[in-house]
């Protein structure tokens, strides 16, 4: 059996591709694909974007352009070795955005909360700057948009002051995008970056031969969602982005392993490392004095105490499991990080 396609057809088809909105079509219910879809990830030599980069890249099913400011870095340069396009753009500026997802099927974005343009002077940027990635997203058809957002501490927080600089501005664009009519938009929470034990928040050795896990204002049993977000980001993503908008529009997405307590952390510590490791929660003065770049961040302690990360925004995490069946729990990445030392 053999199927005719007309002349008008084939220039309809030669017209889309030439516009770059051709990537699949149907002839009597066959799907022929063409290119790969093109995802763009921003943050590519981050964390977060930079787990989202390798994992797409490890499917072998997209092309993946790779967002950085600095495209001559050595891990800018590590990711081109391993099939990205490294492009460089500055996400404050449209024209570079527009250049970046022109052409594209799907992005996923993350705003660098912690940006030096952004804060401390200028916290309102952040939202700015993901409303104008969304009505570029918009503008050029994009079809689908992975953003990463986290919960709402602002409306319906009044009198509570939890000025979680990390999470308002990512909110508001969130509801911005819901708003604003793009063809499909699913949002990543992230959950606690166990990377930021031991570095950010210091695990101190005292001269007993004991230590100490400093989290300021928190409390033992304190209980947050926690994540190794650079090796369990990525797959959570791709394989949402493998199910497809259809499955995802609208949706949240946890990517957190397990919830756990601040005192769990400590006692898991001490198992992995075989030496006892206390929780230590400086109160704001003794923060203010001893370590003072966790000063900035006592606001989202206090909101931990209350609401963990994820609050009542997403209620089941198990959600991350299914997607990647083998996410890694804390005492694994704990193994994994001070384990043989």
């Amino acid at each position: 059996m053999c199927s005719i396609i007309s002349n008008s057809f084939i220039s309809n088809l030669e017209f889309m591709w030439q516009k770059g909105n051709l990537n699949a079509f149907d002839i009597k219910g066959q799907k022929m694909s063409s290119q790969k879809p093109l995802v763009v990830v921003s943050g590519a030599t981050g964390v977060q974007g930079g787990s989202v980069v390798n994992s797409l890249l490890a499917t072998g099913k997209y092309r993946v352009r790779a967002l950085t400011r600095n495209s001559e870095s050595d891990k800018a340069k590590a990711l081109v070795a391993k099939g990205a396009e490294v492009f460089k753009c500055d996400l404050s500026i449209k024209e570079d955005v527009k250049n970046a997802l022109n052409g594209s099927d799907i992005a996923f974005i993350n705003t660098n909360s912690w940006d030096p343009a952004i804060y401390p002077n200028n916290p309102t940027q952040e939202e700015r700057q993901g409303k104008m990635i969304a009505d570029v997203a918009k503008e050029i058809g994009l079809n689908w948009l992975i953003y990463s957002s986290l919960p709402e501490t602002i409306e319906g927080f009044e009198g509570s002051n939890y000025n979680v600089v990390a999470f308002y501005g990512k909110n508001r664009v969130e509801k911005y995008i819901r708003a604003l009519g793009i063809s499909n938009a699913t949002f990543i929470y992230i959950g606690f970056y166990a990377s930021n034990i031991g570095t950010l928040y210091p695990i101190i050795t005292k001269n007993d031969g004991t230590s100490e896990f400093v989290m300021p204002v928190v409390k033992e049993d304190t209980t947050i969602e926690i994540i190794d977000v650079e090796t369990d980001t990525g797959p959570v993503v791709a394989k949402v982005i493998e199910e497809g908008p259809e499955k995802w529009n609208g949706k949240k997405v946890p990517v957190a392993s397990e919830r756990i307590s601040f005192g769990k952390i400590a006692e898991t510590l001490t198992k992995v490392t075989g030496r006892q490791v206390k929780l230590r929660t400086p109160n704001p003065e003794e923060t203010k004095k001893e370590f003072p770049s966790l000063e900035r961040s006592l606001d989202m302690f206090r909101w931990f105490n209350e609401y963990g990360v994820f609050r009542s925004e997403i209620s089941d995490i198990s959600v991350a499991k299914v997607l990647h069946p083998n996410i890694t729990t804390f005492e694994q990445y704990a193994y994994k990080t001070w384990g043989n030392k």
